[in-house]
């Protein structure tokens, strides 16, 4: 880093508005998996007879954590889209 891109402490830096738009989709993302993964935890720990519950042939709880875990990688897919498109638009 040269001496003119150094950054002075105490210095504010500008945040650009398209990295605002992503990091709160990415932060409304997040929590709502977040609450759906805490809701999936707690029903396993406090209410177990919920996830014995069957669905197509298996329980609900097999069922539950591949939803849990796909419900991540579209989550992660939309939002590569997503982040790639305000990107573009700048």
């Amino acid at each position: 880093m040269n001496m003119t891109q150094e950054k002075k402490s105490g210095e504010i830096v500008a945040i650009p508005e398209k990295d605002m738009k992503t990091f709160k989709r990415g932060l409304v993302l997040f929590v709502v998996y977040i609450t759906a993964y805490a809701l999936f935890t707690i029903a396993g720990t406090v209410r177990k007879e919920i996830l014995m519950t069957r669905v197509f042939d298996m329980n609900l709880g097999i069922v539950g954590g591949m939803l849990i875990i796909a419900s991540a990688i579209i989550i992660a897919v939309y939002y590569n889209w997503y982040a790639g498109k305000v990107e573009a638009e700048a």
